[in-house]
């Protein structure tokens, strides 16, 4: 795996604090900062501290009562909000009230704290985003300007989310938004879903495939977070490169030299199984990351092939 942390490094030393450090991107991001030298601080809700080097200092937080340990903010410099339930899950009422709780409470509470403690130095608030506020189509390609939204619950959330992050502006400087593609990694993500059924020939598209998937190598997306430290913005988290996902499940069967026969599955019977979480399998978005290369930003996994070759297969590597 090449060096995550190779984008230009810091002019200085940041106290930066992360919520929802113990998630796939988070995990990564605390170790790439701690490598550019960061001092990290996490927010976590669980009652056991998650499991982090001891140089990371741990404090506990609730959104849903917006309850904070004000100590956490104490000399930070940035906050970097990761913290959101996943939205890959069957939606009932629960999930979709979670589902969007987790995301805009959480930063809600953030705000309101930074305003009413003043032992922070913080300039910069970094969110999290996804790409999911496009809508959907075969034939569009997005970029961070682009201001007709999706309709439906995954496209609301993400408007939600965003206006809860742009009131940021009236209490710091800088306020950055990454819009997040699909995340290829070997611990978690799309990526396992989609390879280890193809692994064994079992790999199928949703539908005919033709939809785009933009998507992203999780140490391009680590970088990009390390990038937008002195760089910020709203940015699309994907590679320059989007494929459909036709493509994607053949490239993975190409990586694991296995012949992909199966048809498309078909969204009713994908809706059988998962519910009304099935209608984003189909959704086509096709995100540019022109914008963040203009400021300088450069892909180490540009090509799916790239991607694939450097995490497949999934297990480590000799």
């Amino acid at each position: 795996m090449r060096n995550p942390t190779d984008v230009n490094l810091p002019k200085k030393i940041m106290r930066i604090l992360i919520s929802g450090a113990s998630g796939l991107i988070g995990n990564e991001l605390v170790k790439a900062l701690q490598q550019a030298g960061h001092q990290i601080a996490v927010l976590t809700t669980r009652s056991k501290s998650p499991s982090f080097s001891s140089s990371v200092s741990v404090f506990q937080w609730n959104p849903e009562m917006q309850y904070i340990d004000k100590d956490a903010l104490v000399d930070v410099d940035v906050i970097i909000n990761l913290a959101g339930a996943k939205i890959a899950q069957r939606w009932t009422s629960k999930a979709k009230k979670a589902i969007l709780n987790s995301r805009t409470q959480g930063t809600r509470l953030l705000k309101n704290t930074l305003i009413t403690e003043k032992r922070h130095r913080v300039t910069h608030f970094i969110s999290a985003s996804a790409i999911g506020i496009y809508p959907s189509s075969l034939s569009e390609t997005y970029n961070e300007n682009h201001t007709n939204f999706a309709n439906g619950f995954a496209g609301e959330v993400v408007q939600e989310w965003e206006k809860e992050v742009d009131m940021m502006k009236s209490t710091v400087k800088n306020v950055s938004k990454i819009r997040i593609g699909l995340v290829l990694a070997k611990q978690g993500g799309a990526l396992p879903p989609l390879a280890i059924p193809t692994s064994f020939g079992f790999g199928a598209w949703f539908g005919n495939g033709k939809q785009w998937q933009s998507w992203i190598h999780i140490q391009d997306l680590v970088r990009l977070f390390v990038f937008t430290l002195e760089n910020p913005g709203c940015y699309n988290g994907v590679s320059p490169n989007a494929v459909s996902q036709r493509i994607m499940i053949k490239t993975i069967a190409k990586s694991y030299r296995i012949p992909q026969w199966l048809p498309g599955i078909p969204k009713f019977l994908l809706k059988m199984i998962i519910g009304n979480m099935a209608s984003i399998m189909f959704d086509s978005i096709h995100a540019s990351s022109e914008f963040v290369q203009t400021k300088g930003f450069q892909f180490l996994y540009p090509s799916l092939s790239d991607a694939l070759t450097d995490l497949l297969p999934l297990r480590n590597k000799n």
